[in-house]
């Protein structure tokens, strides 16, 4: 009996020290099993990378409440599962607490100076709903700087949004984004104002969306000596007048220097409401010939479209009907090895064209589609019908896979290399570069209105033109993150009988299994007690 004491006093002793251990171990190494599909439990490599590189400690508080709907409380969770996983990787420099503010007048001062309301919703309280008055917010406070997520109503994009707030609030991004004005562009910081059309040129949606992450500037060349230095992309969208040959040289020569470019640019101007188009004179063809592409002076069409609400005169009557039009594409066709399209499913288009890309092995860059029309397509050249209520037969649509949207990489050539005599009048070309690095990258989008405020409805045409410039800088990392989803894997229904089956199996299994296992163990032990006597 002695012996078998010591034995057992001997197996406790290793047993705690094994816990001890672990937990030592637990609190050097961070250790997480991820069995969601898309690893939503465990940060990406961005994430590690940007929280590994805090040179000053980070705080978050978040100010969360206790009672929350079963909806917020999965999300404070999540955030709570996803700032642990910051903390193992921020190499000492992050922290985080949760604080309840609930009816301390200190902490709701404190949370409403860093700019977090309280807000009303329905909470379960003894079995009855409850409109109460709750928290859940965040603020990340790094040197003497700070950035607020005042309210955290889901759980979707949570860490693209940390992620990229950390960079962005730490100073680790730092590129600039320009957007090219003087020649029609719509301006990236002019607010839309309520009650105008789709051409009033804003853009300010996904400009202000874009300066999450970057810095935004407009550029018009017209008194600048070329693109300034600090930009690092430089996107023309949606010009409608002539581009002249000296803003072309500038910003050649910030492409030979090796800058990116995004083109997103609609050669065609449609005017929906009076059935007419008509080419526009940009005079850009050669220009982006000379890099491998050209956005062809045509109009695509799919099947595959957009609703529109038209006029029809009935008799004495006009009734307001909405059609399919087949001008504003609803595109869904891509190139899934292209990683600017990530997580899309589909884009809006509005009156795009074509892209040549027969052009890009003269040129010597690499030319990869990533967005195609349907494979019931149609291209008008030279006259354009794009009244919205005549008569689409099955056979006009006798194209497929029209590319609509490609990236470039490789050494460009200037437009202007081998120049002299023939020059542009006005402009030198004495000097410049002829040849950009081998990693310059292009993207080009046949269409310009797609990202306008006036035509923005379908929010994946923000994420393409945010996939768009991480691309062309070169920092895809968080691409990914963005269209990170939760997927709900709903329950298998079964008929009643079996639901209460298995509410009785629930209510009963836990205990009478606990209680199999404890008649087995202590008749383990009755048997070895009674050897032990008989020994």
């Amino acid at each position: 009996m002695k012996a078998a004491k010591i034995q057992t006093a001997v197996g406790i002793a290793l047993v705690v020290v094994i816990i001890v251990l672990i937990n030592m171990i637990a609190n050097t190494r961070f250790m997480r099993l991820d069995l969601t599909e898309d690893k939503l439990f465990s940060l990406s490599d961005a994430s590690k990378e940007v929280v590994g590189n805090l040179d000053e400690p980070l705080t978050v508080k978040v100010f969360a409440s206790k009672n929350l709907s079963p909806k917020l409380n999965d999300s404070k969770r999540f955030l709570n599962d996803l700032l642990a996983g910051y903390l193992a990787y921020g190499g000492g420099n992050f922290r985080y607490e949760f604080i309840d503010p609930g009816s301390d007048e200190e902490l709701e001062q404190e949370a409403a100076n860093y700019r977090i309301p309280p807000f009303q919703e329905n909470v379960w309280n003894k079995d009855q709903l409850e409109l109460k008055r709750v928290y859940l917010g965040a603020v990340f406070l790094y040197e003497d700087r700070q950035e607020t997520i005042p309210t955290l109503q889901g759980s979707s994009g949570l860490e693209y949004n940390i992620t990229s707030l950390i960079k962005r609030l730490t100073g680790q991004q730092t590129y600039t984004v320009g957007f090219l004005q003087g020649h029609g562009e719509p301006d990236p910081l002019q607010q839309a104002r309520p009650g105008l059309d789709a051409t009033t040129g804003s853009m300010s949606q996904v400009s202000s969306i874009l300066q999450s992450n970057y810095n935004v500037e407009p550029v018009n060349l017209a008194d600048m000596p070329g693109v300034p230095d600090k930009i690092d992309v430089l996107m023309i969208i949606g010009p409608t007048g002539m581009i002249p040959d000296e803003d072309q040289l500038k910003i050649d020569q910030f492409i030979m220097g090796g800058g990116e470019v995004g083109w997103m640019v609609s050669p065609i101007n449609a005017d929906l409401q009076n059935g007419s188009a008509t080419a526009m004179r940009l005079g850009i063809a050669d220009w982006t010939s000379s890099y491998g592409f050209r956005i062809n002076p045509n109009l695509v069409a799919d099947a595959n479209s957009s609703m529109i609400n038209v006029q029809e005169r009935r008799g004495f009557f006009t009734i307001q009907n909405q059609i399919k039009y087949p001008f504003f594409p609803m595109v869904n066709t891509f190139n899934d090895d292209a990683v600017v399209i990530e997580n899309i499913d589909m884009v809006s288009l509005f009156f795009a064209s074509s892209i040549d890309t027969t052009l890009a092995a003269g040129a010597g860059v690499k030319l990869t589609p990533f967005m195609y029309s349907g494979e019931r397509a149609m291209i008008q050249a030279g006259s354009f019908s794009i009244n919205a209520t005549q008569e689409w037969s099955e056979d006009m649509f006798d194209r497929e896979n029209v590319v609509l949207g490609a990236m470039l990489e490789g050494p460009f050539r200037s437009k202007f290399s081998g120049v002299d005599s023939t020059e542009p009048e006005g402009i030198s070309v004495a000097g410049m570069s002829e040849n950009a690095p081998d990693d310059t990258r292009m993207l080009v989008i046949g269409d310009g209105r797609f990202i306008q405020d006036g035509y923005l409805s379908n929010p994946a045409n923000v994420y393409l033109l945010l996939n768009s410039v991480d691309w062309l800088v070169g920092d895809t990392d968080l691409i990914a993150l963005r269209g990170r989803e939760f997927s709900m894997r709903t329950l298998k229904e079964i008929s009643s009988t079996q639901k209460q089956v298995w509410k009785y199996v629930n209510w009963f299994g836990p205990p009478l299994l606990a209680i199999f296992f404890g008649i087995i163990y202590w008749q383990i032990r009755r048997n070895r007690r009674y050897s032990e006597e008989l020994g």
